[in-house]
């Protein structure tokens, strides 16, 4: 019996399916399946029923969870005191986390946040710096950085992913631009105009652009590799770009912010990313980050 399998069967319980327990807690439904054969054979008897629809308790798993649950609360106390421990006494290092997000206005301020909220829930000190998708990659091979922090989950052999949280979507326009009369956009209202697809973010993984592409967004996309590409589709094509964050970040010189109509918006996944076998949980900043509303 191990810590993982605990946790899986906790997050199993809470969640009703293998899929969504793998999706919770960063690795594969592949992995959840083989951990609970493993415990169940140590067991001696099924703690889940499965069926097409879901997974459900047997009396067994429900009476083991309940006690999983308890053990993990005191593991996850044993571990704080001993970072905690580690930091006093001086021998601990800062964990090093990668955001992977444009240079916005008032991203220093993102960064910040997320490093005073991730100390204080892993209980070390905590820098986050900026850096690009396209060389982050390698960065986390190489050990710069323990773990990302991306827009959308990573698709990248060795790496597991779990979800920090969800935020909404804005759109930055220019102040000129006929729709910043409106006090929000819909997807009508956004497919009227070219959005902006930034080639160091929106080919690496599920972007805002991505997911609304996805989710019917027919507007023209333009790449924009350079600062001067980006004013001249904002100022002289009425583009749009769009964004997550748009609560934290500061205001784009002669631009403006506007929110998604709520029929029309989706909820972009905040994930961190980590080689495979981290000693950290990504579940413990993602409790912290909802605490402080920096997440959904």
């Amino acid at each position: 019996m191990n810590i993982k399998q605990l946790r899986y069967v906790v997050a199993i319980l809470a969640t009703g399916s293998f899929s969504a327990a793998a999706e919770r807690e960063g690795v594969s439904v592949q992995a959840v399946s083989k951990a609970m054969s493993e415990l169940e054979g140590r067991t001696g008897a099924p703690l889940f029923n499965r069926a097409s629809s879901g997974v459900t308790p047997t009396p067994l798993g429900r009476a083991f969870g309940a006690r999983a649950k308890r053990v993990l609360a005191e593991y996850d106390a044993l571990v704080s005191f001993a970072r905690s421990s580690a930091r006093e006494a001086g021998v601990s290092r800062a964990l090093r986390l990668g955001l992977c997000v444009p240079r916005f206005p008032g991203i220093e301020r993102i960064c910040t946040m997320i490093s005073v909220v991730a100390g204080r829930a892993l209980g070390c000190e905590v820098d986050v710096v900026l850096t690009t998708c396209s060389a982050c990659i390698d960065e986390l091979r190489e050990g710069r950085f323990d773990a990302l922090v991306t827009v959308g989950s990573l698709k990248e052999r060795g790496v597991v992913t779990g979800s920090l949280g969800t935020m909404s979507p804005y759109v930055v326009m220019a102040g000129s631009n006929p729709l910043a009369k409106k006090s929000e956009l819909t997807l009508e209202d956004i497919n009227a105009c070219p959005v902006a697809l930034a080639p160091e973010f929106d080919h690496f993984n599920e972007s805002v652009c991505r997911a609304y592409a996805a989710h019917g967004m027919t507007s023209e996309l333009v790449e924009i590799p350079t600062l001067e590409s980006y004013g001249d589709l904002m100022e002289h094509r009425n583009g749009l770009s769009l964004i997550v964050g748009g609560e934290f970040i500061g205001p784009f010189d002669g631009c403006v912010m506007r929110p998604i109509a709520q029929k029309d918006r989706l909820a972009i996944p905040i994930c961190l990313s980590s080689l495979e076998g981290a000693s950290f949980s990504y579940l413990e900043l993602s409790r912290a980050l909802s605490k402080m509303k920096i997440l959904s």
